[in-house]
């Protein structure tokens, strides 16, 4: 039996910009769908013409948008919905259970266990924690059972924590203000307290939302694009997004039955369509917004 096995059958996943976990099954042999084509209803493309010549008002419009979208896999569909708004950052969900000793630990960005807790993941014998507190730092934990030991293993903010074949892909990074850097780590499974790192990434900057494919590898976004990693540590990116995507957030990212690839964020959800020779892009915006204009700190969307 392979040690992947060991991992428990549950781990919450929340936070300001928490990614949605997919586990989609493409179909062997099937082509692409054309452009334009399986659009969720309600939804419609935003004109590629406009958006080649954006204007500042626009794209301050694009920046103070309240909207902000998730998708999510819907049978052979993909829905978008709006998105939650964010816990506080002292909420916790209710998990099977807790490390009964833990305490706040040196680099935690908060003065309780769950200050800035983005997930808990609970093994046969330990705790891994994902702390993301912003500018305020955080980090990944591994603890004992109680939670009365502990290890610091990812000095960074965590994004995400994903079990692969053989161990687990931590994503980490940060971007705020001047700042947006990421990495990600490959370990082995933890057994207790002790964890092997296998391999480090350098990225392009903060990753955010994400999805495993079958081939068990993960696709993620940065800040400046789509990227996908396999569980040898092995990077490649697969498409850049136009700088004015930086103030976007990506939050959530799913592959329909077709192979299209949804990625929510604020204000749009774009749908990446692969290519020969690469992805061809569509910006998806509601029938409800088929106008905007800026209204005090707000992108007001018109039928």
């Amino acid at each position: 039996m392979q040690r992947v096995s060991r991992w428990k059958k549950y781990a919450v996943q929340f936070g300001v910009t928490a990614a949605t976990i997919l586990l989609p099954q493409m179909v062997s042999g099937q082509q692409p769908a054309p452009l334009s084509e399986n659009i969720p209803v309600g939804w419609y493309v935003y004109p590629e013409s406009k958006l080649k010549n954006l204007d500042e008002t626009t794209l301050r419009c694009f920046n103070y948008s309240h909207n902000e979208w998730q998708v999510t896999n819907e049978g052979n569909g993909v829905s978008i919905t709006e998105r939650p708004s964010p816990r506080g950052k002292d909420d916790f969900p209710p998990v099977p259970s807790w490390p009964p000793l833990l305490k706040p630990q040196e680099g935690m960005p908060g003065r309780t266990v769950s200050a800035g807790l983005r997930s808990a993941m609970h093994l046969e014998n330990a705790w891994l924690l994902a702390y993301d507190g912003g500018e305020w730092g955080g980090g990944l934990w591994l603890t004992s059972e109680d939670g009365s030991k502990t290890k610091r293993i990812v000095e960074n903010n965590v994004r995400a924590v994903v079990p692969i074949e053989g161990g687990i892909l931590v994503l980490s990074g940060l971007a705020h203000m001047t700042e947006d850097f990421g990495n990600a780590f490959i370990f082995s499974n933890p057994d207790g307290l002790n964890i092997a790192l296998q391999h480090t990434v350098h990225l392009d900057g903060e990753p955010s939302a994400y999805a495993k494919q079958p081939d068990g590898s993960v696709l993620f976004v940065t800040t400046r694009g789509l990227c996908r990693i396999t569980q040898f540590g092995e990077l490649k990116n697969l498409t850049y997004f136009p700088r004015w995507t930086l103030s976007q957030y990506p939050n959530s990212m799913v592959v329909a039955s077709d192979g299209s690839i949804f990625i929510a964020m604020r204000m749009f959800v774009l749908k990446l369509h692969q290519e020969s020779g690469g992805y061809s892009a569509e910006w998806l915006l509601p029938n409800a917004c088929r106008s905007f204009y800026v209204k005090q700190y707000d992108c007001v969307c018109k039928p």
